[in-house]
């Protein structure tokens, strides 16, 4: 009955130390010598029926694994990464090996790297190259041959390099082996297991090592084949997209030419180039004139938008018809011929992204169309402008028409004589003046005003209640149009008229001072240039300066018979000395002090300024000269 007990242990799958136990109890039972071998030789087979099933247990195990591996790698989602982890874990696992890991070969470098590792103590591994042919790795990667070591450091068929040895020590290997990964015949990488103490590897184990390297391969491979498919994919989608893209902007671009003749065929003007290439491209659209004057803008578009576009018009974009970026908006020259006609300045949506080229070409469209119409308004306005010519020849003509006729003339030509308007006399030199009248004629029609010719010099007659600062603006405007510089002598501002021939004599008055004070390019007004003025000027007026100067001094002193022009000649006199003036005029310093805050009252914060009181001086004596 005994020997059946070794069966039983079989089945029951007993440890070792069971075995041992039923021989001795059966030796005890037993009398015979030849039943007693018979026992032992029972006992021996047993052990080697079970060591039998072990290894078929473990083959069955290593079989599932590398089924569960497969499963993995046939499962395209799975990230290759993954599945070369999952690999190396159970390549350790099954070997029983301390570590496992796999490197991947670089042919250019000659040297394999790794990828991934189980078991490490450490992370300094995952910075050291292993040149071809040197450790176990080395040599794996340059013959594609397995290789194994019971002891890595005492075998003298290995090649050594000190950062390599470094990283086994620190992971305290001693037994490796490493088997080749092919693909297509070549070695891409090493897997590798390991032992911290010294032992070889059975055979089994190096083929099932191999069995897991074929799986890694096999992932590489499928990898590969996944990228290259990814990468053709997203070539065909790319294709694609560009494909509807193009379509599209092509169909844009097919509506904004249809508008645009519509536009144009309909009479319509750049406010309605603006509103249309606002609705295509979002955001807000400007165009302002050769002189950076707004002519259109978008319906609703946010005052400080606007101001930004402004800003965005007075840098240099050039004269190529392209859109150009200057900070957050795109500016394109209005181009016709050599003409400048202006800019369209964009200002994107918020939150918009790139602006690409099919937005730029809309733009640079936009631009062609108001580039057009610009140029049919341009050359209306010359028509007009000889008409508005006459009739400033007419008002500055020294026995004029009667006024009623003259006004009904000036309301056909736009201009309207209830504004104060501020006269301008600009000159240039004589190798200019042929595109003078032209330039003028065009600045005055668009700031509603009217312009001509007179000796050579353009006289502009706009709307302003600021002389000074308008005869500022067109003299630049004149400088950027016909680039030379422009002098410019201003006067007004004028509520009637019948005072043009006064204010064009002292408008170009002041242009023949600054020309005498060499300031071509500059400009200026009467009080702007002060007595240099009076001295310089063939026509100035002394009775016109002292007006200027003291003016409301001397109005004061007529209205109320006070003695502020002698208190002022006075404290002249006597070097700006209060007491002294007081002395002499027989009143109390505080007199002499009460008038002259007057007169800082009349005259302003700045009449006793180094500049300003030689003026007033000078206006004083020429005032006792008159008498």
């Amino acid at each position: 009955m005994e020997r059946y007990g070794y069966l039983r242990l079989l089945v029951d799958e007993e440890p070792l130390p069971r075995y041992d136990e039923v021989l001795r109890d059966a030796a005890a039972h037993t009398a015979s010598a030849v039943e007693l071998e018979q026992l032992h030789a029972e006992h021996e087979l047993a052990l080697q029926l079970r060591d039998l099933m072990e290894r078929q247990r473990a083959r069955h195990e290593q079989q599932r694994a590398l089924v569960d591996c497969a499963k993995e790698l046939a499962d395209v989602r799975i990230d290759p990464d993954r599945v070369l982890t999952l690999i190396v874990t159970q390549a350790q696992r099954l070997l029983g090996a301390d570590m496992a890991y796999l490197s991947l070969n670089d042919d250019e470098r000659r040297e394999t790297r790794m990828r991934v590792m189980v078991g490490a103590t450490s992370s300094v591994w995952k910075d050291v190259p292993i040149p071809y042919g040197t450790g176990v790795g080395g040599k794996v990667a340059a013959t594609g041959a397995p290789f194994s070591t019971s002891d890595y450091f005492a075998d003298d068929r290995l090649s050594h390099d000190p950062a390599v040895d470094a990283s086994v020590r620190a992971e305290r290997q001693v037994s490796i082996v490493g088997v080749p990964l092919m693909r297509h015949g070549a070695v891409i990488g090493v897997l590798f297991a390991a032992n911290r103490a010294v032992g070889r590897f059975s055979r089994d184990a190096i083929a099932l090592l191999g069995s897991f390297a074929a799986l890694a391969a096999l992932a590489i491979d499928q990898a590969h084949l996944m990228s290259d498919k990814e990468r053709a994919l997203a070539a065909l989608q790319q294709a694609n997209e560009a494909l509807e893209k193009r379509t599209a902007d092509f169909e844009r671009a097919v509506a904004a030419h249809d508008r645009s003749m519509e536009i144009v065929l309909g009479g319509g003007g750049v406010q309605e180039v603006v509103a249309a290439t606002s609705d295509q491209l979002g955001g807000a659209l400007a165009i302002v004139d050769e002189w950076g004057t707004p002519v259109a803008r978008s319906p609703g578009a946010p005052e400080e938008v606007v101001a930004a576009m402004l800003v965005a018009t007075s840098g240099d974009v050039g004269r190529s018809g392209r859109s150009v970026r200057d900070g957050a908006c795109w500016v394109t020259s209005l181009i016709a011929g050599t003409e400048h006609l202006g800019m369209l300045v964009w200002s994107p949506p918020p939150g918009r992204g790139d602006v690409d080229g099919q937005d730029r070409q809309l733009l640079e469209r936009a631009a062609v169309v108001a580039s057009l119409l610009r140029l049919f308004d341009r050359n209306l306005a010359a028509a007009e402008a000889r008409v508005r010519g006459e009739l400033l020849d007419d008002l500055l003509a020294p026995t004029p028409h009667t006024w009623s006729s003259l006004a009904e003339r000036a309301q056909r030509s736009g201009y309207d004589p209830r504004k104060r308007h501020a006269v301008v006399v600009a000159h240039v030199p004589p190798d200019v003046r042929g595109r003078l009248g032209s330039a003028a004629s065009d600045l005055a029609a668009a700031r509603s005003g009217l312009s001509t010719l007179r000796a050579g010099l353009a006289v502009l007659v706009v709307p302003s209640d600021d002389p000074s600062s308008t005869g500022s603006q067109i003299a630049a405007a004149l400088t950027r149009r016909l680039g030379h510089p422009v002098t410019a002598g201003a006067a007004g501002p004028l509520d009637d008229p019948t005072d043009l021939p006064a204010a064009f004599a002292e408008a170009s008055a002041c242009t023949q001072a600054l020309l005498r004070l060499d300031r071509a390019g500059g400009s200026a007004t009467t009080a702007d240039l002060g007595f240099a003025g009076l001295l310089l000027s063939a026509s100035a007026s002394a009775a016109d300066f002292v007006t200027r100067t003291l003016g409301p001094v001397i109005r004061y002193d007529d209205e109320r018979s006070s003695a502020l022009l002698e208190t002022l000649e006075t404290y002249f006199a006597t070097g700006q000395s209060l007491a002294t003036s007081a002395r002499q005029l027989h009143v109390h310093p505080n007199t002499v002090t009460q008038r002259l805050d007057r007169v800082k009252r009349l005259l302003g914060a700045s009449w006793n300024s180094p500049e300003q009181a030689l003026e007033v001086q000078l206006a004083l004596r020429l005032h006792r000269i008159r008498g």
